[in-house]
């Protein structure tokens, strides 16, 4: 009896160490697949975003003022402004006959003529020259010339004139002919185009923004003096140059109402920061602002209430992760690193990290909850 207790010994050792062996492997296993995991780090993108928000700014008295919102106040100058500019030169055919004449002068004084002096054919038909001229004594001058009338009959080949405003002595020594005839020509005149009046007025906006900086400034002391970017103009036309008009001058005279805007620089940038924050999407995030890119202009003012709202124009430089929402876990079950990095390119990421644990791991974990996404 005593001879087989070594052999039973021997029995039961290896039972227990098959036993041990595979409790072992059991624990590893469960281990396995209860901590197996795949971390995937998604680096955000960083990019320059540039939008526009609406900011209120109420009187330094409101007892509204909220994080949408900034105080300030509202200074109003009247004042008119004209300005004039020369129009544009276009060949204009006229519904009048018209030619180039010259005038004789065989008197022994010089003869002035002014614009509109009457021409006077062999058959009656009168023409005006178009501008004042003087014909010095034995000499001759150009001079154009226009129909007095519309009609083709003012259509003539060569002819003569007389002057018949002159006294008749006069006639046969101070005269005009039109060598090249009367004809429906094109000819080059001052002519006020749209270009012209969108051009002055233009001009006009740039003078009145200096005049009413001059007179609102002259009421703030240095530290409140403010430039183009708050000021707010209205316009009223007294006067201007009708389109097509023949003109050698573009007119315009206009009454302006200027608003100059008193506030805080820093107020305006810490609303309009705050809004642009709150109108971003979840996975964009704020690095820094770029101060350089800072811009507002006025919308609207309100002299009721004496409130403004400007219009503020923001860089930001914003880190994304909107690539995180496009990773389907599906896509990922099963596979080696090198075909999750084949994925990730297929849907745009650029750069990204992958850790298996455990370390020995070296496919994606078939539980999708195993699966972390950053």
């Amino acid at each position: 009896m005593t001879r087989k207790k070594p052999k039973q010994n021997r029995v039961y050792i290896k039972i227990v160490s098959i036993f041990l062996v595979l409790t072992i492997l059991a624990i590893f296993i469960v281990i396995h697949f209860a901590v197996s995991k795949v971390t995937i780090k998604i680096y955000a993108n960083l990019a320059n975003k540039t939008d526009s928000v609406l900011v209120e700014m109420l009187p330094e008295t409101s007892p509204d003022i909220t994080a949408q919102s900034f105080l300030g106040k509202i200074m109003t100058v009247e004042f008119e402004t004209e300005i004039s500019s020369p129009s544009t030169i276009k060949n204009v055919t006229s519904d009048r006959a018209g030619g180039y004449v010259t005038i004789y002068n065989n008197y022994s004084k010089s003869q002035a003529l002014v614009a509109t002096t009457r021409l006077q054919t062999p058959d009656n038909k009168l023409y005006r020259i178009q501008e004042n001229v003087t014909v010095p004594a034995g000499s001759n001058v150009e001079v154009w010339a226009e129909a007095d009338e519309t009609g083709d009959e003012f259509v003539v080949d060569i002819t003569s004139f007389i002057i018949p405003g002159l006294w008749s002595g006069l006639h046969e020594l101070i005269y005009a002919e039109a060598k090249e005839g009367m004809s429906l020509t094109s000819i080059p005149k001052h002519v006020v185009t749209q270009e012209d009046i969108d051009a002055t007025k233009q001009k006009l906006t740039l003078q009145a923004e200096t005049e009413a900086l001059n007179l609102i400034n002259a009421s703030l002391s240095e530290k409140l003096a403010i430039d183009k970017s708050r000021l707010f103009l209205k316009f009223t036309n007294l006067d201007s140059t009708a389109l097509d008009s023949i003109s050698e001058e573009t007119y315009l005279k206009q009454a302006v109402t200027a608003y100059g805007l008193i506030f805080s620089e820093e107020d305006l940038s810490s609303r309009a920061q705050e809004k642009f924050i709150n109108e971003m999407t979840s996975q964009e995030k704020i690095v820094k602002f770029l101060p350089s890119d800072f811009s507002y202009n006025i919308l609207e003012i309100n002299t009721q209430t004496n409130k403004a709202v400007l219009d503020v124009s923001l860089t930001a430089v914003i880190s994304t992760n909107e690539k995180m929402d496009q990773v389907d876990k599906d896509q990922l079950v099963g596979k080696k690193q090198a075909d999750v990095e084949a994925y990730l390119q297929t849907i745009g990421v650029g750069q990204s990290e992958i850790k298996f644990f455990p370390v020995w791991l070296r496919q994606v974990p078939k539980t999708k909850d195993h699966i972390i996404i950053e």
